[in-house]
């Protein structure tokens, strides 16, 4: 088997990589030790971000008022009790259910 510089064997593939960052989208060619690469710096980024959060990270009061309002709230348990609903009538119409 001939390993020469100009096998395939030898060149790495490359496949289309689509980043969405800060409302750009980017796609670019990359080998697959570029993508890994790509992902271990994303994650320190964000392991980075979730240990020490700056005042700009912050979330603003509007939005956490919006996130833990009754409102909120009152939806999470609509949905809870239409999940519920829901399964009951998939197990009532189940060809097992006796």
């Amino acid at each position: 088997m001939e390993t020469g510089r100009g096998s395939p064997q030898e060149q790495p593939q490359q496949q289309q990589l689509t980043i969405f960052y800060n409302g750009r989208i980017c796609v670019c060619d990359v080998t697959e030790l570029q993508a890994r690469a790509i992902l271990l710096f994303a994650s320190r980024e964000m392991e980075e971000k979730t240990r020490t959060p700056t005042a700009s990270d912050a979330i603003s009061p509007s939005l956490h008022s919006q996130i833990y309002s009754p409102t909120g709230l009152s939806m999470k348990r609509s949905l809870q009790r239409f999940l519920q609903k829901r399964k009951n009538r998939m197990e009532a119409t189940s060809p097992y259910h006796r």
